[in-house]
């Protein structure tokens, strides 16, 4: 991958980020990554296995067939090996392993925690990078918004179900670099003027755009990475802007929007492709300039999140909200 300064970070202090120079070994650790089976995530489980070399990552995504499974795992093993000159394709030293997850049921987030913590003592890095941008107006499973619920509460119990591996892995060795990443999206400022309705989120939210719902959802998840790095120290978390990428999802929403499909012709002009846009994941997992709890656009440019994802106020009133909805949910007091 090369060296890419993102376009669009407008800050002249936007960092290069070479995967092959700034990777560093990440040998014996254990990465989990929600999404990992759609472009964004599977790429940079593909860059992680490629540079940093860790034991394993899991692949944590929709439930699929054993050939299906396979067939993500086999794609990501191969694109991840490395090519020597006059050589034949080197098997990379990371194993690949795939977990069934569905953000829309809380109980396909506690079985995959389940299965996780069944075969795994430590995890080293969790990337909450699974996500809806335009669905059909509707609830998950529990009641909760769908863009809502999958984008936000979902990695939010999954985080929870996590946090004491994490916990625990940070305090097996002084000095441990153990990372929460949190997908989020530059769309947080699309919320509506209050940040989160929440006396809708029990409701599909008809009565909001699409847009307005998929806010609310990014808006959430920085303040994600901020309680939970507020409430660990141990950790270091960091919620990310990928930047505007030309990915599965852009197609999909361009069978919905007239005006994604009016402005597709340039939009090679303002976006980039999803190896350049993985740039601030991979900064996030890995960078030492980190700074936990922050937000970060392309790549790795803090301070441009809008009022309400500052809003401290908002924060706390999300977080007891978030307690009360996954009480009792997995064994969660």
């Amino acid at each position: 991958m090369a060296r890419v300064t993102l376009l669009g970070s407008r800050n002249k202090s936007a960092t290069a980020f070479d995967a092959a120079r700034d990777i560093p070994c990440m040998a014996g650790k254990v990465v989990l990554i929600t999404g990992a089976a759609g472009d964004l995530g599977r790429q940079t489980a593909i860059e992680l296995a490629r540079h940093g070399r860790p034991a394993r990552i899991y692949v944590a995504d929709l439930p699929r067939g054993e050939k299906a499974r396979k067939a993500v795992v086999d794609r990501i093993t191969h694109e991840a090996s490395t090519e020597t000159e006059g050589a034949d394709i080197l098997a990379p030293r990371t194993e690949v392993r795939f977990l069934d997850l569905d953000f829309r049921s809380f109980e396909s987030v506690k079985a995959c925690a389940a299965e996780f913590l069944a075969a795994e003592k430590r995890l080293d890095v969790l990337v909450l990078n699974a996500g809806i941008i335009r669905v059909a107006t509707g609830t998950t499973k529990e009641g909760h918004e769908v863009h809502f619920g999958l984008n936000y509460l979902g990695h939010a119990l999954l985080a929870k179900l996590l946090v004491p591996t994490l916990v625990h892995t940070a305090q097996q060795q002084l000095g441990a670099d153990v990372r929460v990443v949190v997908v989020s999206s530059e769309g947080h400022a699309m919320a509506p003027k209050r940040g989160i309705q929440f006396d809708k989120l029990r409701t599909g939210c008809a009565d909001m755009s699409y847009a307005q719902r998929y806010g609310q959802s990014k808006v959430a998840l920085i303040h994600l990475a901020r309680a939970l790095g507020r409430q660990h120290p141990e950790l270091k978390t960091a919620a990310v802007h990928p930047g505007r990428i030309l990915t599965g999802m852009a197609t999909a929403l361009s069978k919905e929007s007239l005006l994604v499909r009016v402005t597709a012709p340039i939009a090679p002009l303002f976006c980039v492709p999803v190896s350049v846009g993985i740039a601030n994941h991979l900064w996030a997992v890995t960078s030492p300039a980190v700074v936990s709890g922050t937000y970060y656009e392309p790549v790795g440019v803090s301070g441009k999140e809008s009022a309400v994802a500052k809003d401290k106020d908002l924060s706390g009133r999300l977080w007891e909200w978030t307690e009360g909805e996954l009480k009792g949910v997995g064994g969660i007091v």
